[in-house]
């Protein structure tokens, strides 16, 4: 036999008893051998199971019928399975190699940083595309509700006006020729101002507020238009979908997804468009503004007073940017949005 490399301390169960007994292990010509209190015995290398390092805990060796050596001389036992040709996988030696550590942490913050740009926005669009119209309709009239009951209270805008009003959008044509098909809500907001909402089934929220900030009915229909563009690309329901993706895969897998969907309608009031979903919904509306021979500079109008109105609201009014029903919460406004709405 080949001379021993070396021998190492350790403790030996047999598999059938509590019983611990002190050892050594020794190592030569590929077998392994186990001496000590009564216990003579070896195994191939290969038929050994040799755990992986965890800290400064002890590691084991188990044998193919449950019998194991627990070893507390780590540095020692190293020397021994390196000598006697065990080489540790790749994933062990990655834990305890800083560079590999590092490398790993930076590879785990891109895959998080691309995980937010591209994959949960496309998980987000594939999920929007094929929610049932039966769900986005709950959903939309739950949010409808939970506003009324918070904030809104019914309009005073006279019947025939409202009337007037979605008659005259309705009959606008489409920059992608689909129809025009929304229902609008009116109602009165107070301190919280002039505003407009998409739900994702096709309503939109509008202030009388907002009706009455408007110069006149063409910065009315470009707001309307800017809002029909975020429903036509699902913004809302994409948004919401985002902010919720990682709730919605735990409950895909666990298959219960109604604590899920009881927090939807909460979180598509809190939701804040991005900016490439408005100058998405701006770009749409420009399009279809010019389509009716409307400038989009009325829709850029419109966004300028409002904000100069948000502007002037005291500290202590009771509304805040982050209100759900004010209008830039939702509508992240900026110089570069209005200077493109007017061509510049």
């Amino acid at each position: 036999m080949s001379e021993i490399l070396r021998e190492v301390p350790a403790a030996y169960y047999d598999g059938s008893s509590s019983r611990c007994r002190a050892v050594r292990l020794s190592a030569a010509a590929g077998r392994f051998r186990v001496h000590g209190e009564g216990v003579e015995r070896e195994g191939a290398l290969e038929t050994l199971r040799v755990s992986e390092r965890l800290g400064s805990a002890p590691r084991v060796i188990t044998f193919a019928d449950g019998a194991h050596c627990e070893v507390s001389d780590l540095a020692g036992l190293g020397l021994l399975l390196e000598a006697s040709g065990h080489g540790e996988s790749c994933v062990v030696r990655w834990q305890f190699s800083m560079q590999a550590i590092l490398l790993s942490l930076l590879a785990l913050v891109l895959l998080i940083l691309a995980g937010h740009e591209w994959l949960v926005p496309w998980m987000a669009r594939q999920a929007a595309e094929q929610t049932p119209r039966a769900l986005v309709e709950r959903l939309s009239n739950d949010t409808l509700k939970a506003f009324d009951e918070a904030v809104l209270k019914p309009s005073r805008l006279p019947a025939p006006r409202q009337e007037a009003l979605a008659r005259r959008f309705s009959a606008l044509q489409s920059p992608d020729a689909r129809p025009v098909a929304i229902r609008l809500e009116f109602r009165s907001a107070g301190a919280l101002g002039a505003n407009a909402f998409a739900l994702p089934s096709g309503i939109i929220l509008v202030t009388d507020e907002l009706i009455a900030l408007a110069g006149d009915e063409e910065e009315i229909l470009g707001v309307l238009a800017h809002e029909f563009g975020h429903l036509q690309a699902k913004h809302g329901l994409r948004l919401m979908m985002e902010g919720s993706i990682v709730g919605l895969v735990t409950a895909w897998y666990v298959g219960d997804v109604s604590t899920v969907l009881a927090g939807l309608p909460a979180a598509l009031s809190r939701a804040r468009y991005s900016r490439a979903f408005e100058r998405e919904a701006d770009d749409f509306a420009a399009r279809m503004l010019r389509v009716n021979g409307i400038s989009p500079a009325r829709l850029a109008d419109i966004l300028e007073r409002m904000e100069a109105g948000r502007e002037r609201k005291a500290p202590d009014d009771g509304a805040s940017e982050s209100s759900p029903m004010d209008y830039f919460s939702s509508h992240p406004l900026s110089v570069e949005r209005i200077q493109r709405l007017r061509g510049g």
